[in-house]
């Protein structure tokens, strides 16, 4: 077998190596903060939407338009289809575009931040460097 040959397989295998450690960063960063999200009726939480390339629509959608689920299956569903098609170049885009999450997320002058995606988001890129 040639040395050419043996780079290029290298390379190949490096490339599926680097695909499944950022698949799997990803998982645990959506994962995490979907748990983190608070659950009231459940809407915040199941309301988190992975995509790739190609974010979802950033307006706010009307609250009652989201299911209700305090487990977030919808939103864990989708975090993983999006993560198993990933390649490398690919964009993950993870939104919640509930009216509302901004102010679960920074707080307001009536209670304190949750922060769920800003810690995860500190997390996530503390465990890629």
């Amino acid at each position: 077998m040639s040395v050419e040959k043996d780079l290029v397989r290298a390379t190949l295998n490096f490339e599926g190596m680097h695909e499944k450690v950022i698949r799997g960063s990803l998982l645990d960063f959506t994962s995490q903060v979907i748990i983190e999200t608070p659950a009231d009726t459940g809407r915040l939480r199941n309301n988190w939407q992975s995509t790739l390339n190609v974010p979802v629509s950033v307006s706010p959608v009307p609250t009652e338009s989201v299911d209700p689920d305090r487990t977030g299956s919808d939103s864990k569903q989708m975090a993983e289809k999006a993560s198993a098609s990933l390649k490398i170049g690919d964009i993950f885009w993870f939104i919640n575009n509930l009216p509302y999450a901004g102010f679960i997320e920074n707080g307001t002058q009536y209670f304190a931040p949750f922060a769920m995606l800003r810690r995860n988001v500190q997390k996530l890129a503390r465990r890629l460097k």
